[in-house]
This record gives C-alpha cells, structure tokens and sequence, in this order.
C-alpha cells in the first residue's frame, strides 16, 4: 500500500508537470508590434560616454555602444547602439565593455537598427532555480518535488492565467480569490498528495482566506484606502482606458499577497496534529484539538512577524528617509502609502489568526473517527503509509 501511495503521488506530479507545460504553450496576454521583434543577446564590444551627463547619482544623455550580435539571423554582425538614459536609478544601467545584453534586432532601411534591453541574466536565473530545484528534490524527495512543481505551477499560473483576465477586464478581486483558491488545492496536493493531511490543511487555509478577504474589504474602506499607491497604477490605467478598478485590484492583491503564509500555518498544524495521531493512538479528539490549538498559537506567534518583517524589509529605504528627514512618526503612519502595506500585514494577521484555530478544529474532526475519550485515529492509518 505505501508503494501504491508513493506512485499515485509520483503519477499526480506528472500530472501536474504536464499541465504546466501546457499552460506555457498558451498565447500572451497581449502581442505587440515591438513584441514581435527579434530578442537577440548581444555583446558589447565598446562604449562612448561622451554624451552623458551626470545627474548626482543619475545620468542623462545617451550611451552609444558598439556591439556584436551573438545569435539568431544576424549573428555574427557588428552594428551601433544606443542607451538612453532617463535619470532613473531604478531603471537606467550603464554598459561595459564585454557585457552580454539582451537586445531587440531588427533589420532597416539603414542596417541593422538594435534597440539595447538589459544584462542578459537568463542563464544566471535559470542556474540559481536549477541549484534550488536540486536541493528540494535532494532534501525533500518526492515532496520536494513537488514543491518544486508548485512554485513553477503559481508562477505559470498567475503570469498566464490570473493576470491575461486582469487585463481582459475580470473583476481583479473576484479573479484573484479563484487563482488563490485553486493554488492552495493544486499546491496542498503537491505537497501532502491524496490524504486527510491535504484536506485538512486546504480547508483550513481557505478559511483564512475568507476572513482575509472580508477583512481587507472592510479596512480598505474604513481607512479609505483607494489603490492609488499599486506600482505601476497610472501607465495601467492608461492601458485599460481607465476602465481598471483600482481598489478592487488592491484588495486582490492582498489576500493573494497573504495566500502563502496561510498556507504554511494550515498545513503546519494538519503535519503536526496528524504526526500527534501517529505517535498517540488513542488520544481522544478533545485532547488533539487542545494540541493543535497550542501549535497554532506556537506557529501564530512568528508567522505574524514573518509578515511584519516582509513588508517592512520591502519599504525599508522609505521608512529610512522619513526618519532621515525628521517625519514625525504619527505622519509616517497617516500617509496612504505607508498605512497601505500596514493594512496588508494586518489583514493577513487576521487571517492568519482565524486559520490557526479552524485548522485545528477541522484536523480534529476529520483526524478522529469518533468523539470517545479513546478514538481511534485515521490519520495514523494514513501517516503509517507514509513512513
């Protein structure tokens, strides 16, 4: 029987693997005239700086560069190149020479006309995930494996699914609670496969959602909150001729943003209470809701500074020049971006919060067949499958 269990487990990653490929074969969301254009990576083989001008840290001006086509139809050729700069430290980089860049080719009534991108960083990228995928399957085995399947699998799904619907006009709110709902089953069953531990811990996490989701609509109005501070907020309006609501896209981002943590806390509690049963037998329901509702408050304690930390590392460098500045603190917290992410922690503290005990609840009852003082417990069948 274990064997049996391993294989449908190992037979569901396939699955899931396949799917993934599929999804990847789906169109984008949106193809332009530019996105049509060759990428190509290039190398540089010399730089004139002449025409920029330095802006405190920033440039302005332009970079010309020399460089040489290293694949596709024009590989091989030599052609000119410029940089731009627009005094964006967050979006400008400047060239050297040698640097591998990923370019727009294309051939024009001149020669060839090539349009400079960024540091060509796939392989890189690809290296750091290949390393991480390794030390997954290694460390966790078949449940590695599926965390990696997992990670690829919400990428894929909220770059080809969630956000082609966002931009189609789907109610962002409504659009994101689905995506969350179908990750938590896809990736619950991933990691824990066809069992109680992955019921449990997927009902739990749903729980929490709800609540997160409630609780994000109702602060959002309460601190009249409007979206305003999304990155990227007005080029996206521009995009949809006004027609995005930005709140509703605020509050979806939210409980996607807290999806994950209410994930881990669930099956946290479902991995321990079931390991309880395993180890105790005839331990009565009563007693294993007592001992999931300690480990939650145990995991609580962190997970609510996890997301504390989380959002406060990500704005670090703002919260650093209010203080360099002498902002009075009770303006800090006042300003629409800044309460903004502070809503975003409490929201999925309350969630977090309302998970924790539900979890435990539902682990209780679907983990004990009965409610006498000496039950039986259905889980230790199904944990000493696994070991």
């Amino acid at each position: 029987m274990n064997k049996q269990k391993r294989k449908s487990n190992w037979v569901f990653c396939v699955i899931m693997l396949i799917i993934c490929s599929l999804m990847c074969l789906l169109p984008e969301a949106k193809v332009t005239d530019a996105s049509r254009i060759p990428r190509e990576k290039v190398r540089i083989e010399s730089v004139d700086n002449s025409m920029l001008f330095p802006v405190g840290l920033v440039y302005s001006g332009t970079q010309s560069c020399t460089v040489t086509i290293l694949t596709g139809e024009f590989s091989g050729q030599t052609a000119q190149a410029f940089n731009y700069m627009n005094s964006a430290l967050d979006k400008d980089k400047l060239y050297r020479e040698g640097d591998i860049v990923r370019a727009m080719v294309q051939k024009s009534g001149t020669g060839l006309t090539v349009t400079l991108i960024d540091h060509q960083r796939t392989e890189l990228e690809i290296g750091v995930v290949g390393v991480l995928g390794l030390s997954l399957i290694l460390f966790g085995g078949m449940i590695g494996c599926g965390a990696l399947i997992s990670l690829a699998g919400t990428a894929i799904i909220v770059w080809k699914i969630l956000i082609p619907l966002l931009l189609q006009g789907i109610n962002p709110m409504g659009a994101a609670f689905v995506t969350v709902v179908l990750l938590t089953v896809l990736i619950d069953m991933l990691v824990a496969g066809w069992s109680r531990r992955c019921a449990v811990a997927i009902l739990g996490s749903l729980s929490g959602t709800v609540i997160t989701c409630l609780a994000a609509i109702l602060l959002t109005d309460l601190f009249k909150l409007d979206g305003g501070d999304v990155p990227y907020l007005v080029p996206l309006l521009s995009q949809s001729s006004l027609t995005m609501n930005a709140k509703s896209l605020y509050i979806g981002m939210i409980f996607l943003a807290n999806s994950g943590a209410l994930m881990d806390l669930s099956m946290d509690i479902a991995v321990s209470c079931e390991e309880i049963c395993f180890h105790k037998p005839d331990i009565s329901r009563k007693a294993l809701l007592k001992s999931g509702l300690m480990i939650g408050r145990g995991v609580l304690g962190t997970m609510t500074t996890t997301l504390m930390l989380a959002y406060s590392g990500n704005y670090l460098s703002m919260l650093m020049y209010f203080a360099g500045q002498g902002t009075p603190v009770l303006d800090v917290v006042n300003l629409k971006y800044v309460a903004g992410p502070m809503i975003n922690t409490v929201v999925g503290s309350f969630g977090l919060v309302a998970a924790a005990p539900l979890t435990a609840l539902i682990a209780a009852g679907m983990y004990c067949r009965t409610s006498d003082t000496a039950c039986i417990p259905a889980a230790a069948e199904t944990l000493a499958e696994n070991k």
